[in-house]
């Protein structure tokens, strides 16, 4: 696969951009780039196509580039309705094509564009490229639009090398994910809700977070809905049965087990054993780190005074 390098010690020149949307039947006319490199971004539907020999379908979130020379034309007609954003540039400062994958000139300064590939956070890109579509299109300092379509090539290249890194891109996609969660707390999370909100598979994401976390999405949303009901144990006298239905468990019995297996209590029990309890009657957004705040109510402490 080819890989363009771009020095971007200079911002891209902006040739022109658009937003296209093909019909089902409608085939890509053939197409040779001059001194400018197109950059397609899928973001509906299935465009096959050919650069040169190479076959490629271009989907939600897929990126397509064509460099200077290579010429671009239709696999064969699309079957369903398709969208996606074409972008043409051209690079001021030099350019390199290469054969292989070279985190060492990446680290020179040079962002990278792989012949094809799909992004990891494929909305982000897409944002930008919408942005870019504003401005191109609208008058203004005519450096605006340079500096948008060299963010945007940026932002795809991150997506790609930090793919590379796999272990550290799973590290940040748990931490977005673990953060997901906790704002949506109150839903009926299922690990199913989570992968479509994040656009990735269902499997990979069990295994990933099991893999990074030492626990199951399922365990992990558990014991955040358990720290909410330790928090409302410690500091109201709300009866346990409603402490369990603000903890988002709809389902008494299944706290009932939960929260004595996590803490080798029953929730009354736990109450009891606090040292003190702080009533203060507390609204929670979802969301809120509870956690730490539970640890130190557990010790006596009221977080008024450290928080």
């Amino acid at each position: 696969m080819k890989f363009g390098y771009f020095n971007l010690r200079e911002p891209m020149k902006l040739v022109e951009c658009g937003h296209f949307i093909a019909d089902e039947k409608w085939t890509h006319t053939a197409s040779t780039r001059k001194s400018d490199t197109e950059i397609m971004i899928g973001l509906s539907g299935s465009v096959p196509l050919f650069v040169g020999s190479e076959r490629f379908n271009l989907t939600r979130g897929s990126i397509l580039v064509n460099f200077p020379k290579e010429t671009i034309s239709g696999a064969n007609p699309a079957q369903i309705p398709s969208e996606f954003i074409w972008v043409h540039v051209i690079n001021r400062a030099p350019l390199q094509i290469l054969n292989d994958f070279n985190k060492g000139i990446i680290l020179e300064g040079n962002a990278i564009l792989p012949r094809f590939f799909r992004m990891a956070e494929p909305n982000r890109s897409i944002v930008l490229a919408t942005q870019l579509l504003d401005i191109g299109h609208h008058k203004g300092h005519l450096s605006s639009a340079d500096y948008a379509a060299s963010l945007l090539l940026t932002e795809i290249s991150n997506d790609y090398v930090n793919q590379q890194s796999s272990s550290r891109n799973d590290e940040s996609k748990v931490t977005q994910i673990k953060e997901w969660i906790r704002l949506n707390i109150n839903k009926e999370l299922t690990v199913r809700d989570i992968a479509e909100h994040f656009e990735i598979n269902q499997n990979y994401l069990a295994a990933m977070f099991k893999n990074i976390t030492g626990s199951t999405v399922k365990e992990y949303l558990n014991g955040l809905k358990i720290d909410q009901a330790k928090y409302l144990l410690l500091t109201t006298n709300t009866s346990v049965q409603e402490i369990a239905e603000k903890s988002y468990f709809n389902d008494y019995k299944y706290f009932f087990r939960i929260f004595k297996k996590q803490t080798n209590l029953t929730p009354a029990k736990y109450r009891n054993a606090s040292t003190r309890t702080f009533l203060n009657s507390p609204e929670i957004d979802p969301g809120y780190d509870i956690g730490k705040i539970v640890s130190v109510l557990e010790k006596g402490i009221d977080e008024k005074k450290l928080f």
